[in-house]
Parts: C-alpha cells; sequence; structure tokens
C-alpha cells in the first residue's frame, strides 16, 4: 500500500506550481491557452471527491483549532468554473476574476493542484484524498488552508485528457475557493414580498421562476443584476450566473440558459424575430429545444443552437422535426435576396416565391455545384419525388431540374432542355435518363441522355435519339 501511494502522489507533487491568493493578490491574468481537451468521467465520482476533499481540510483544520468550512453555493460555482476553464487548457493559473466574483466575501482566497500520467490511472489521478495531502505538503498552500477566519469553501474538479508536450495524458485539477463571512446576507425575505440574493432582489414572477429553478442552489445560481425593464410589450427580465428568466404578460415567465440563450441574445433578445419564451427548454432526442413566440431553438452537440421560424420551420415540422430524416439544423434561419433558408445534418430547406422545399440527397450536391438559389436553377419549385424507373428521383426548380439515378449519375437539366425532354415522356421515354450536364457547342446548348441527345439552337430544341438496331435519328 505504501509503495502504490508512493507512486500516485510523486506526479501530483511534480504538477504542483499555482500559489495560494488573499485579498487580490497573487491573481494570474490570463486563462489557460485553449487545447483540445476531452473531459472524462472519473472513477472516483466527484460527489465523493468533494466530500474527500471536505472531510480532509476540515481534519486539518481540528488538529489547529479552526473552525470547520461549511460548503458555499458563490464558492462552489466559482471554483467548478474555473477547474472547468483548466481542465480545457494545458497549465494550472488562478482564477483572474476572483476579486469581482467573491466581491462580498471580505477575505478570500484559492488553491489549486493538479496531477498528470502517461495512462489512465484508475485509482492515483482522481482521488481528493491526495489533493488535500499535497496541499498540507506546500506551506503557502496549508497556511490558506487552516486560516481560522475562513468559514466557507467551494470544491471544484475536472478530469481531462488531452494531447500535451508530445504526449496524450491523463490530468485531474482541483481547485479550493474558500471566503470569510459574507458582507451580505446570502438571502434575505423583503417586505414587498421579494427575496434578495447577496443583496440583489429577485421578484415576482421571476421569483417564482427562480425559486422553482431551485433559487440559489439550483442551475441558475445567484442573480447578477436586478431585473431590466420595462421591455418590449412590458416585459422583465433577470440574468443569472447560469442562465436568464424572462416574463411577458402572454407568456409568462421562462427560463432560457446556455447557448439556446446565446442565439436568442444574437438574434436580438425579445426584440428579435423570436420574441418572448413561451416556456421552458424541453429535451429531445439528442439534444434539447425551445419555443419562442415566433419559432423554436434547437441545440445538440454536433449543431449548436439554432434558431429556426416561418415557412422553413413549417416545413421543418412536416418532416417530422429533428426525428425526421434532416436532423438538427445545422444552420438558423438566414435571409435571402427573394426567400430564406436553413441547413440541417441531411439537407436544406429553402423558402422562396415558388414555395418551401427540402433539397436533400444527390439533388442538393448538384444544386450545390451550380450556385444555389443564385444558380440557373434558381429556388425548388417541388419537392424531391422518386419510385421513378431505374431507382431514380428527381426534384424541379425555377430554372430547370436535377434527375438522379443510379445507372446514369446527377445531372442538372436546363429548363429549355427539360420541356423538350418532358415531351418526350421524361426518363421513361425513348431519351431516358440525361447521362451528362448540358454544354455549349457551337452556340447550341446539347445534353446527352441513355437514349440520345437534346440541341437548342436559339430557343428551338431538336431531339437526336439512338435506335440500336438502326443508328440515329432526328425527332
Amino acid at each position: 500500500m505504501t509503495t502504490t501511494r508512493t507512486r500516485l502522489l510523486a506526479p501530483l507533487l511534480a504538477a504542483l506550481v499555482a500559489l495560494p491568493c488573499a485579498g487580490a493578490v497573487g491573481v494570474a491574468t490570463a486563462a489557460p491557452a485553449a487545447a483540445a481537451a476531452q473531459v472524462l468521467q472519473p472513477v472516483v465520482p466527484a460527489a465523493t471527491q468533494e466530500r474527500q476533499i471536505l472531510d480532509g481540510l476540515n481534519a486539518e483544520r481540528a488538529k489547529v483549532g479552526a473552525p470547520p468550512v461549511t460548503l458555499d453555493p458563490t464558492l462552489e460555482r466559482v471554483a467548478q468554473d474555473w477547474a472547468d476553464v483548466l481542465g480545457q487548457g494545458d497549465g494550472m493559473k488562478h482564477n483572474p476574476n476572483l476579486s469581482t466574483l467573491l466581491s462580498d466575501f471580505p477575505r478570500w482566497g484559492e488553491i489549486v493542484a493538479t496531477a498528470d500520467m502517461g495512462n489512465a490511472d484508475t485509482h492515483g489521478l482522481e482521488n481528493g484524498v491526495l489533493a488535500v495531502q499535497t496541499w498540507m505538503n506546500s506551506a503557502p498552500h496549508k497556511a490558506v488552508l487552516l486560516d481560522p477566519q475562513y468559514t466557507g469553501v467551494g470544491i471544484g474538479l475536472v478530469y481531462t485528457t488531452l494531447w500535451s508536450g508530445g504526449r496524450t495524458v491523463w490530468r485531474s485539477y482541483w481547485v479550493a475557493d474558500f471566503g470569510s463571512p459574507r458582507r451580505t446576507a446570502l438571502v434575505a425575505a423583503n417586505a414587498d414580498g421579494s427575496r434578495s440574493f447577496v443583496g440583489i432582489p429577485v421578484k415576482g414572477a421571476i421569483l417564482q421562476s427562480y425559486t422553482a429553478a431551485g433559487a440559489n442552489s439550483g442551475y441558475l445560481g445567484l442573480p447578477m443584476a436586478t431585473e431590466i425593464g420595462p421591455l418590449r410589450a412590458g416585459g422583465y427580465g433577470q440574468h443569472f450566473a447560469g442562465g436568464s428568466v424572462y416574463w411577458s404578460a402572454s407568456t409568462g415567465a421562462a427560463v432560457v440558459r446556455g447557448a439556446i440563450r446565446d442565439r436568442w441574445a444574437s438574434l436580438g433578445w425579445e426584440n428579435g424575430t423570436l420574441g418572448y419564451p413561451t416556456g421552458a427548454e424541453f429535451a429531445v432526442k439528442g439534444g434539447v429545444a425551445q419555443r419562442f413566440q415566433g419559432g423554436i431553438v434547437y441545440w445538440s452537440p454536433a449543431t449548436g443552437a439554432q434558431a429556426l421560424s416561418g415557412a422553413v420551420l413549417a416545413a421543418y415540422g412536416a418532416t417530422g422535426w429533428e426525428n425526421g430524416p434532416l436532423g438538427f439544423p445545422t444552420t438558423s434561419v438566414t435571409a435571402l435576396r427573394a426567400g430564406s433558408f436553413a441547413h440541417f445534418q441531411n439537407g436544406s430547406v429553402y423558402s422562396g416565391a415558388a414555395g418551401t422545399h427540402v433539397v436533400a440527397g444527390a439533388v442538393r450536391a448538384a444544386w450545390q455545384g451550380q450556385g444555389w438559389e443564385d444558380g440557373a436553377l434558381g429556388y425548388p419549385s417541388s419537392e424531391q419525388f422518386g419510385g421513378l424507373a431505374g431507382g431514380g428521383v428527381g426534384q424541379h426548380f425555377t430554372g430547370g431540374s436535377v434527375y438522379s439515378s443510379p445507372a446514369s449519375g446527377t445531372h442538372v437539366v436546363p429548363a429549355a432542355v427539360r420541356d423538350r425532354w418532358a415531351a418526350q415522356g421524361w426518363e421513361t421515354g425513348r431519351l431516358g435518363y440525361p447521362v451528362s450536364g448540358a454544354r455549349t457547342v457551337a452556340g447550341s446548348v446539347v445534353q446527352d441522355f441513355q437514349g440520345g441527345a437534346i440541341t437548342v439552337t436559339a430557343g428551338k430544341a431538336v431531339v437526336q435519339s439512338v435506335d440500336l438496331g438502326r443508328g440515329a435519328r432526328a425527332l
């Protein structure tokens, strides 16, 4: 047991480079440089490690007669946020914003430890006991740990793997933020029915929504500022550490957070096309979504948060939403010169004067290749249709069509050629499917088909068919 503990503790001690701080002393001025790190699930659960660290801290404090520290929600959030930042970097520094984040504590401090190894160890690097032992072996860290003025602590931890120094490493970060008794009460009731959290009042329907989300102990955390308003249509909003709550008379109060809030903000908050949120976010297969007065914002890990509205949203819904063939949106609805569009994981929806239609697969690739709606084909004017001869599919556009089959490939058919081809019976006629794109030859447009060719000169189309028994003839 002694040998194992020595082996595991050595890399932890070697990685200990951060210094404790008190007040605004010794705080780094920049976050670690970004790196491609993957967050891992600790073998020893995070909650267990937190308890190991808290128990270890208080055991050491008891030895010197210092009062125990208890977990403080503000300190907890600050510590975990910074652990997450460190986990995505390739170094260890103090949180440069501590003096602001912990401004309601007369005295505060932070200690950090890290450890890495060249393989994924299943017992050592994810053990909070080792973090406490490491801090206690460092005089400046021990001074912060045992300071009797501190009454609260927040503990953050993260376990990641990344490429560092020419090798893959598995790394743990532990962050502990300390604070002395607050200048301002964490929670206080007010005579008007509102409640103040660290001196910031939250009231009315926003307070009800905030309380339902767990108030300061929930995912929203503490308020960042007083409510704002009146806003559009007499509404109000309030920002919290983990999101926002917005209210209007027609929609009620709803929480908006994370990437969905960021997308909503980028579109103008309640003044944008989406308007106010009409309810809380809800889970969908593979992601989450939230409804607003003017549309929906979808989020998935692969696609981020994207806003859909109007005719594009209606067409998307008709395909089965995120469970349909299109999957999640990869862009928000974007205005065009004469319409709008949004891209999805498995296709696109375009809306214009010719209607709103889905474009996907090989047909979409061919349309994209000729310039999307700005090319000769223009906007789609029909849905894609299948079940054609030889397993083919096709789709019409304002300036032509795209046809595809396994035997002939995928080709654009310009309107002038398409009209004469249609008169011959489309793909079931003597010409069959197109086998090439249209090309210009001596001032004429020529396109080859399985059974011949169509030549358009000065608006007049001539069909040259191929009869395998008698050779070519004009129709």
